[in-house]
């Protein structure tokens, strides 16, 4: 059955793990590199503008905790890879963002987003690595495939479904601006409730 999002709540930005609000219910996380379109697509689900959007990478600098239908959590997480980051905060955020994913039996899945347009970046390859070792549920969403010519969509999937890295996630084409791929997701996110 396809998850309906009839009530949405931003409880929490969460910076360290003790954080984490109560009740400890299911997560959905999203993941992705700065600017790939995470609040925008989350956004895009819920059919509100829940989270804070930016034309500057690396605005999301917390987990943002978002309580959906009373039953689970949406989770927006900061955008890796940034390179105006200060190096020391990139370091603690993923030493947090690792012991949060390692450490949470809450997590259902997690949706990795990256853009339709561009071939994957290093982050993205290794971050779609880390979950694959570490056998966390993941999900693929090549989001604003909108963007792209009808056969450039088709060849950049392809290749994405070759990959050896993304080969075992499902693969979800969408684009936050039209909403193509929501129904996908959500019964992804159904899936793993």
């Amino acid at each position: 059955m396809l998850v309906n999002i009839e009530t949405i709540e931003f409880i929490a930005s969460v910076y360290r793990n003790h954080q984490v609000p109560e009740p400890h219910l299911s997560e959905i996380a999203f993941f992705g590199r700065s600017n790939v379109g995470k609040s925008t697509l989350l956004n895009t689900l819920t059919g509100k503008k829940l989270a804070r959007i930016s034309s500057t990478p690396g605005k999301t600098q917390c987990l943002n905790y978002y309580r959906v239908n009373g039953g689970f959590y949406l989770v927006d997480a900061p955008g890796y890879g940034y390179a105006k980051v200060p190096e020391k905060l990139k370091l603690a955020w993923k030493r947090f963002i690792d012991e949060w994913i390692t450490g949470n039996d809450r997590l259902k899945l997690v949706i990795q987003i990256i853009d339709a347009r561009l071939e994957p970046q290093k982050s993205d390859l290794q971050m779609a690595e880390w979950l694959n070792y570490h056998r966390i549920p993941s999900a693929l969403v090549v989001n604003k495939i909108d963007k792209l010519s009808h056969s450039q969509r088709q060849k950049n999937l392809k290749q994405l479904g070759e990959s050896e890295v993304y080969s075992k996630m499902n693969l979800i084409p969408a684009s936050a601006q039209s909403g193509e791929g929501k129904r996908e997701i959500l019964s992804a996110i159904s899936k793993h409730l």
